[in-house]
């Protein structure tokens, strides 16, 4: 069960994640892919309200959903474990 006390990620700043995502992500075909989906997915968990229907767009059917492709580096996953990194901290 989450931790209501947790501080939730604001619109501005899941707005702010994915144009980072936007900017950082070299292939089209990564948006279906389980990496990047798993941060869309994680961003969700830790979205307050307002922020969700930012997320829906991005979000893949899990049928669509695709095994990573090991690009090296994989830019989704970065943007991703920085995020981890700095929810951490706070």
């Amino acid at each position: 069960m989450a931790d209501d006390r947790r501080a939730k990620v604001s619109k501005e700043e899941a707005d702010g994640l994915l144009t980072q995502l936007k900017e950082t992500v070299p292939r089209r075909e990564c948006w279906s892919r389980e990496c990047l989906q798993g941060f869309i997915a994680q961003l969700e968990l830790d979205a307050a309200e307002p922020a969700k229907p930012l997320l829906e767009q991005y979000k893949a059917e899990p049928s669509q959903v695709c095994d990573c492709l090991r690009c090296e580096p994989c830019a989704p996953a970065e943007l991703f474990a920085e995020y981890l990194l700095q929810k951490r901290k706070t």
